[in-house]
């Protein structure tokens, strides 16, 4: 994969004053440059870009990227947080971990779950593993026997203990009839449960609920001067009828008000082992020969590892991953000694060997400067061995200020080995080439063994020395300063995991500040602290700042909270849009660099799994005068242009919209309908031809690979061709349209610049003139 993001081309990066990426795909991008600008607007001369760049020329050396392109920085340059990511579309590869803006390849981490969920129907896959792999109890069947008599139920417990995975057993049960016994294993049918979005007004809820489906709400963002009320979840009881269900999980402390809630007590960490266990082995018929799976399971659960992991009561989440595990173990896939090393319990009794004042290490106490290194690599886990002590020592000056202000901090120019600084971490070094400017280069980088290590240990920290607030958030705040962009953005990401575990402190200190700011660059900072806070547990909170932002005069805040929405994406879709319309129409009228938030985050919420949603939502703005009009355009237009750069995907190369429109036939008629508004508007017409365009070098240049590989001629039609015309034949009502798209098809060019073979034959199936 190349260090470019899949953004339009360099003519769009130039125009909007931001740097290239190195490493373009070259004849692969197959977007035209010239002509148009930043919006997908055709100009056809010199003209305004989006201002995503701050205009101090003091900050022209942190350029801005667009909403999509900071979204892939994110993912690149933060892999720990890839596995969360919301905005992946079916086909489509997750985003592999190479450089953005020319910093570098970093390494991934792999095997965690993502923690954001989306709002709509849960995945089938989903719900059928919950029913193999559910572990009953006997509370769990007391709250089912009240769903089956109050068909909406109030469900409370604290994040962690196996809330959800009991809802949406619950329901499951409660749709198809199976009981929770290990026995019953019935799963659900297709679209059984409806995620509701978290974000959406308690008085608005029963609009969003469908008779005689069910349903769950996870942490409804509310307050105690909007909380959930009885009547509303009565007007919901009313909507479902008798077969519909709801249940709505909340944590300890939301404003419930007459409504009566239940509480949840999470299972035993040995059922949920237990569970999971049987599942893998009954799976990878790894029971053995001869004896029931009961026998092994049993055997396995005996082992001094498993005693020792479940006495030690872990969540249900980590109790779940540690049963695939051993039975990973069992099957010979995995090694044993992996076991010992397993999850976050490990993590955190490691971290405090290290930072709880004993001996810590196999030598004695660690010294305060290697204590610096970890906590830099818990920031900078995966990244060059030199920048991680580089920035170490940078924090081991700011720490030793607090521990002996009297003395200056001094240490060997030449001291701890790289070799024994990863042996005390329990960390691997490993070589990588990486993205940059001048090419891939060879980096030795270093990371934690343990996944789970990097936060636990920033959580520490923070969480159990408070001594260590000040010269941390001081060190962070020099880091936000950095000219490199993995800098910038790993120190945002350290602010958000630690906001994730104490939020009131980075909202003062970063947060607010961040979001409020003058310079667009620090606001970005804000919206990656503030994803990363979300992906780590702190969402709800994150949730209610950004509704608040949104709705603030505050021009800074509204830009910081678009770009927010554009990095949570599918996981708020809902929201995200309901918020667009709000700073669109209501409040101080959008400056430039609003405006443009609020168009990229349009096109950054058609990239994902929620681009059906935006595209209803497209088609209403369009049809209303104003603001959301043009916004509903050039979203979509910026949107179109995009096209997936995934090598191996079966979506690589398709026009991200194409390719849904092509799987989707809701998706396809709101596609044509918005093409065809764009065709027949004499403000947009230009535009929509040049994108459209886009789409048809695309087309042109997969029929041209399919040919050359199959044939060696140029005979060949590609799906993409033939999915294209399927779209071009349905935008087809009148003669006027047959003119309009025969006119765009005789003066489109091929991907290299000579007549287009795919729209000539394009061109040749256009149905008959309608009006005829």
């Amino acid at each position: 994969m190349s260090g470019r993001p899949e953004h339009a081309d360099d003519g769009e990066a130039v125009a909007e004053g931001r740097r290239a990426a190195p490493g373009a795909d070259g004849p692969e991008e197959v977007e035209a440059s010239s002509g148009r600008d930043a919006d997908g607007r055709g100009s056809g001369g010199p003209h305004p870009a989006d201002p995503a760049d701050p205009a101090d020329p003091a900050d022209a050396e942190v350029p801005v990227p667009d909403a999509w392109e900071a979204v892939e920085q994110l993912f690149a340059l933060a892999p720990h947080l890839a596995a969360g990511r919301a905005n992946v579309m079916a086909g489509e590869n997750r985003f592999g971990g190479d450089a953005v803006a020319g910093d570098k390849h970093v390494h991934l981490h792999g095997g965690t779950l993502p923690r954001l969920r989306l709002a709509g129907p849960v995945p089938d896959e989903e719900l059928a593993e919950l029913v193999r792999t559910f572990a009953p109890s006997r509370r769990y069947d007391e709250l089912a026997g009240e769903l089956a008599v109050r068909r909406v139920l109030v469900v409370r417990g604290r994040p962690g203990t196996g809330r959800r995975t009991a809802a949406l057993r619950m329901l499951v049960q409660a749709t198809s009839g199976a009981g929770s016994g290990a026995g019953s294993r019935s799963g659900p049918a297709a679209g059984a449960v409806v995620a509701l979005d978290p974000g959406t007004d308690p008085a608005d809820l029963a609009g969003h609920v469908q008779p005689g489906r069910a349903h769950l709400l996870m942490d409804p963002v509310n307050s105690p001067d909007a909380p959930l009320r009885d009547v509303h979840l009565h007007a919901v009881r009313s909507r479902l009828g008798d077969d519909g269900v709801l249940v709505v999980v909340v944590a300890h402390g939301s404003a419930v008000e007459g409504a009566e809630p239940y509480d949840w007590e999470a299972p035993s960490a040995a059922a949920v082992v237990r569970a999971h266990l049987a599942d893998a082995l009954e799976r990878a018929g790894g029971t053995g020969q001869g004896e029931g799976p009961e026998v092994r399971v049993g055997e396995l659960l005996g082992l001094e590892v498993a005693v020792r992991y479940v006495g030690g009561r872990p969540s249900p989440r980590e109790a779940a991953g540690f049963g695939r595990l051993l039975a990973e173990c069992a099957t010979g896939r995995r090694e044993q000694r992996e076991l010992a090393v397993y999850g976050r319990m490990s993590a955190e009794e490691t971290a405090g060997s290290w930072f709880g004042g004993g001996d810590g290490g196999p030598d004695g106490p660690i010294a305060l400067r290697d204590k610096a290194f970890l906590i830099a690599l818990a920031a900078f886990d995966g990244s060059a061995y030199s920048l991680v002590a580089e920035l170490g020592d940078l924090l081991f000056r700011g720490l030793h200020a607090v521990e002996e202000p009297e003395r200056p901090a001094a240490y060997p120019v030449f001291g701890t080995s790289p070799a024994a600084r990863a042996a005390l971490a329990r960390a691997h070094e490993y070589d990588e080439e990486t993205d940059t400017p001048w090419g891939r280069m060879p980096q030795r980088s270093i990371a934690f063994g343990n996944e789970a290590m990097w936060s636990t240990v920033l959580h520490h920290v923070w969480t159990r020395h408070p001594a260590v607030h000040a010269p941390l958030a001081d060190w962070l705040r020099s880091l936000t300063g950095d000219h490199r962009v993995l800098v910038r953005l790993r120190a945002a990401v350290t602010c958000g995991v630690l906001a994730s575990v104490d939020f009131p402190y980075l909202h003062g200190r970063f947060l607010d500040p961040w979001g409020a700011s003058p310079n667009p660059a620090e606001r970005q900072l804000a919206a990656w602290a503030l994803y990363t806070a979300a992906e780590q547990g702190a969402d709800t909170a994150v949730r209610r700042l950004l509704a608040q932002w949104s709705g603030r005069p505050d021009l800074a805040r509204r830009w910081t909270a678009a770009r927010a929405y554009a990095l949570l994406g599918a996981a708020t879709a809902q929201t995200a849009l309901r918020d667009i319309e709000r700073m669109a129409t209501t409040g101080p009228e959008p400056d430039a660099l609003l405006g443009a938030a609020l168009r990229q985050t349009v096109d950054a919420l058609l990239q994902g799994p929620a681009a059906a949603l935006v595209l209803d939502r497209l088609v209403a703005w369009h049809g209303r005068r104003g603001p959301l009009r043009e916004l509903a355009a050039v979203g979509f237009l910026r949107g179109a242009r995009r096209l997936v750069r995934a090598r191996g995907a079966e979506a690589n190369g398709w026009p991200r919209l194409l390719w849904l429109a092509d799987r989707d036939p809701t998706a396809f008629e709101q596609v044509v309908e918005v093409w065809r508004a764009l065709l027949a508007s004499s403000a947009d017409r230009d535009s929509a031809r040049e994108v459209l365009g886009v789409w048809v070098r695309a087309a042109d240049l997969a029929s041209a690979r399919l040919d050359r590989a199959a044939t060696g001629e140029d005979q060949a039609v590609s799906a993409l061709e033939s999915a294209l015309g399927r779209l071009l034949g349905a935008l087809v009502r009148t003669g006027n349209d047959v003119q309009r798209l025969d006119y765009l098809l005789r003066r489109a060019q091929g991907h290299d610049g000579t007549p287009s073979a795919a729209a000539a034959r394009l061109r040749a199936a256009l149905p008959p003139h309608a009006d005829h």
